[in-house]
């Protein structure tokens, strides 16, 4: 399933329509006694993701205006492997980082490339509550940074030496980002897509 930020979509937010400002706020942490609050989040980000854009490698809760720290991702573009993320926190492993090329749904029309670490140790806790630790790397890890800068009420376009393209027709930017996929799938051949 390949989605792409070549429109707006309804329920989501854009760096261009956030009257809220939900897009620039850091979210504070859930406790586990409002995590009925978090199963709803986490219900409203399947539901934009499978029915509104009809996939996408990850969406976080501020993308739908919801200050939460939550976001839902997948390691290789599959809807069968979303993993529900709630609390998160990550540190590089080593000191290597991959640059490449993002979009995003709150950033429509417009592809980033920058750099992210290439392995992280992350934190978070799952759905139940349960805490997990776990070392990630390559397309994993760039997602999962990708969708950490939301919760921090940060965007592709606020990193330091960032180089951005800014499309007009969306059926040219379509074309980009799957050229940036072909990219992908060589760079980390770890994972399919």
């Amino acid at each position: 399933m390949t989605a792409f930020a070549s429109q707006k979509y309804e329920k989501v937010v854009t760096c261009d329509e956030d009257s809220s400002n939900c897009l620039r706020q850091a979210t504070k942490p859930i406790s586990l006694r409002d995590w009925a609050i978090a199963k709803s989040t986490v219900e409203q980000l399947f539901y934009v993701r499978e029915t509104i854009l009809k996939g996408g490698a990850g969406l976080a809760a501020p993308q739908i205006g919801i200050s939460q720290p939550i976001f839902i991702y997948t390691p290789d573009r599959t809807t069968e492997s979303l993993r529900v993320v709630i609390n998160p926190s990550f540190e590089p492993i080593g000191h290597s980082m991959i640059e490449g090329s993002e979009a995003c749904f709150s950033v429509p029309l417009r592809c980033t490339k920058l750099k992210r670490w290439e392995t992280i140790k992350v934190k978070y806790q799952n759905l139940d509550g349960e805490l997990i630790e776990q070392i990630i790397d390559g397309f994993e890890a760039k997602v999962f940074q990708h969708e950490m800068d939301h919760l921090k009420g940060h965007l592709t376009i606020d990193h330091d030496d960032v180089d951005i393209l800014i499309f007009t027709d969306p059926k040219e930017f379509q074309e980009h980002m799957q050229q940036v996929h072909l990219e992908d799938a060589k760079r980390y051949r770890e994972r399919c897509f």
